[in-house]
């Protein structure tokens, strides 16, 4: 006991060391690499550096040497010149001409006499005939007569080029002076004394004492670094000018870039597998945690759901039943699991059933769902939906079946007892239906009942008083009759609309319409001490397509309401104007009484059914106006009148009759058949 545990003791800093040494080992090697790289790119950088100075040098010289040879060449020019006569000869001309041909930077040679007259210029056409612009030669230029070296003008920029002339006095024998000058492109000393081998490693330029490059030359792509440029003083000849190499990026040695990234990568790759390393074993400690948590979820879940789960091998053996399952078959799970078809709750009459179920299941393995029935242990059969997919093991292989079953048998009973329910309710909507229908007969026949018997007493009084005329008898029983017939018109137009019949329309007028309704309901309002005051139209009539009848009811129950709210208010002499307009395509027909108004409660649900303030009232007068309007594509609302009262309007699309008479023939046809067809129904 006590040797294995002091083992236990020295290998726990054992194993720390051996854990650690690797770690030391890598960092070692990234230092010793990283001085390695440092060393390398110090040493790079300097071997640079000796190069650009050694460039810059060498190209200084190469430029001095150029222009110095220029100038030789002058001097001799101009010594050849001293001792001719006053016109060039022709060797003199063909010396200027070929040291402009052979040397490009050598734009042009002047010679001036001592009057600064032009006196040989090669070529003869060029920059000497701006010497106005460039205000040669200079007024110091003569100072240099008699004075035997030569001298050069500050650079200068011209037509985009940088320019410099070369100056040197003429000395003749006869003792006159002048002037010889070479005009030097400077962009071209350097295009054509710099080699391609300097130009492909070096940005060669002049520059100003800003710094600035006046003039450049580079054959490479891109920019140099400014960090390691050198620059060196180009005076003289040219005083403020500089000569500056700047270093372009070198392309790296492939061979050396390669070793060093494969030391770099050998050392990422020890370093990475260690960690890697590292990592799997941390992973997988925490995937034999995360699997432990995962059984007991796993457990908890199956232990808790209500759903019953059932895998199933394609041999039909079970693999797995959850509690919720054995519950629901009553069989518990050690008995029932690695069972073989047929299973105890598959009900004997619907053995053949199942099979063939199976049997096209592997034909076709896809998910899919089912109602079926078990029989639990007790005997007792429930209703079952299984919803099964096919059961795919890690190598993507079809082995059986996954099954989440529901016990739908109190579903199924719920689901009778509402369908009972409904029919009971479709019961009781069809008496709804015929109650409405009676409150309608019941309020709509109150005013052709109320003539009939009005009429009726009239004949009562003309009979018992002896001699009654003929003629106004007749008119009452004639009167008496049309009540008769409107009120069985009443009865079938409200009794189509209870059940939802397209009310009859015909083409009408409906100021005619309002005018007839009016008139017959003026001797009761007259009777009741209200008078009712029709406004004409604004046109002689107004073509409407609507049902006559209802639209007559909706107009009388709305006279009415106006005159029971004007008695109500106490108004004497009360007044109930009924208006008509037209507004747009619209027919609108408004009531207005001199009552109290809607009160405020009764705003929002004055069309609503058996909504009234009225102590004898149904409240289905304005809803059942509503309706019919609604059947007519109108509109039915109220508004508050200025110095009190109500005002109700309605509104009816207006009928232009000749574009329509077709559509008109169709639905009068439509409508009559279908009348007709109901007529014989009942």
């Amino acid at each position: 006991m006590f040797p294995s545990q002091s083992g236990g003791l020295w290998r726990r800093p054992l194993d720390g060391l051996a854990s650690a040494a690797p770690l030391v080992a890598i960092l070692m090697i990234s230092v010793l690499i990283g001085l390695f790289l440092w060393m390398t790119e110090k040493e790079r950088r300097q071997e640079l550096h000796v190069n650009l100075l050694r460039d810059t040098l060498w190209v200084e010289q190469a430029l001095r040497f150029q222009l110095g040879t220029h100038q030789d060449n002058l001097l001799r020019l101009a010594a050849d010149l001293a001792v001719q006569p006053q016109a060039i000869d022709k060797d003199s001309l063909s010396r200027m001409r070929h040291l402009v041909a052979n040397h490009a930077e050598l734009l042009q040679i002047t010679w001036f006499d001592e009057q600064g007259e032009v006196r040989a210029a090669v070529p003869p056409h060029g920059l000497a005939d701006a010497g106005a612009a460039l205000d040669r030669p200079p007024r110091d230029a003569w100072s240099l007569l008699g004075v035997a070296s030569p001298a050069w003008s500050p650079p200068r920029k011209q037509e985009g080029r940088l320019l410099s002339f070369l100056r040197l006095p003429v000395n003749r024998e006869d003792g006159s002076t002048g002037l010889l000058e070479a005009t030097l492109a400077l962009d071209e000393l350097l295009a054509t004394q710099v080699p391609w081998w300097i130009a492909e490693h070096y940005q060669v330029s002049l520059t100003g004492l800003d710094g600035e490059p006046l003039v450049k030359k580079s054959n490479a792509v891109g920019e140099p670094t400014g960090s390691q440029q050198h620059s060196m003083s180009f005076d003289p000849p040219f005083h403020g000018i500089f000569l500056t190499l700047a270093p372009y990026r070198a392309p790296r040695n492939p061979l050396h870039m390669l070793l060093i990234a494969g030391i770099v990568g050998l050392a990422l790759l020890t370093v990475v597998n260690l960690g890697l390393l590292a990592l799997h074993f941390k992973r997988r400690r925490q995937a034999e945690q995360a699997l432990r948590n995962e059984q007991l979820f796993r457990q908890a879940m199956q232990d808790s759901v209500t759903v019953g789960l059932r895998a199933r091998a394609l041999d039909g053996k079970l693999l797995f039943a959850n509690p919720a399952f054995c519950r629901m078959v009553g069989w518990p799970a050690e008995e029932i699991i690695g069972m073989m078809p047929p299973m105890p709750w598959w009900r004997p009459d619907m053995l053949n059933e199942i099979q063939q179920r199976h049997l096209a299941q592997h034909s076709v393995p896809r998910a899919h769902s089912f109602e079926t029935v078990f029989q639990r242990r007790d005997g007792v059969s429930i209703q079952v939906m299984v919803y099964e997919a096919p059961l795919i093991d890690d190598k993507g292989v079809h082995v059986g079946w996954m099954a989440s079953i529901l016990d739908i048998s109190d579903r199924r009973q719920a689901e009778a007892q509402a369908s009972r329910q409904a029919d009971r309710l479709q019961q009781t909507g069809r008496l709804i239906t015929m109650g409405e229908m009676a409150s309608t007969l019941a309020h709509e026949l109150n005013q052709p009942l109320a003539a009939i018997a009005s009429y009726c007493a009239s004949c009562q009084n003309l009979l018992a008083k002896g001699g009654a005329d003929r003629q106004v008898l007749a008119t009452l029983l004639e009167n008496l009759a049309a009540q008769n017939r409107r009120a069985g018109l009443i009865i079938r137009r409200i009794h189509d609309f209870v059940r939802k019949r397209e009310p009859v329309r015909e083409q009408g007028d409906l100021a005619r319409l309002v005018r007839d309704t009016v008139g017959f309901a003026e001797a009761d309002a007259r009777r009741q001490g209200v008078l009712l005051r029709c406004q004409p139209a604004p046109v002689a009539s107004m073509p409407v397509r609507v049902d006559p009848v209802l639209i007559e009811q909706v107009l009388l129950n709305l006279i009415r309401n106006a005159i029971e709210a004007t008695l109500e208010n106490g108004v004497p002499d009360g007044v109930v104007d009924i208006g008509l307009e037209y507004q747009g395509d619209c027919c609108i027909v408004s009531v207005a009484d001199h009552g109290a108004g809607v009160a405020p409660e009764m705003m929002e649900r004055i069309f609503t059914p058996f909504a009234t303030t009225k102590k004898a009232g149904m409240g289905m007068g304005l809803n059942i106006c509503r309706s019919i309007l609604e059947q007519h594509h109108g509109q039915l609302w109220f508004e508050a009148r200025a110095g009190g009262g109500a005002v109700f309007l309605f509104s009816l699309p207006a009928w232009h009759g000749a574009e329509r008479a077709s559509a008109t023939l169709a639905e009068q046809d439509a409508g009559g058949n279908s009348d007709t067809r109901d007529d014989r129904d009942e």
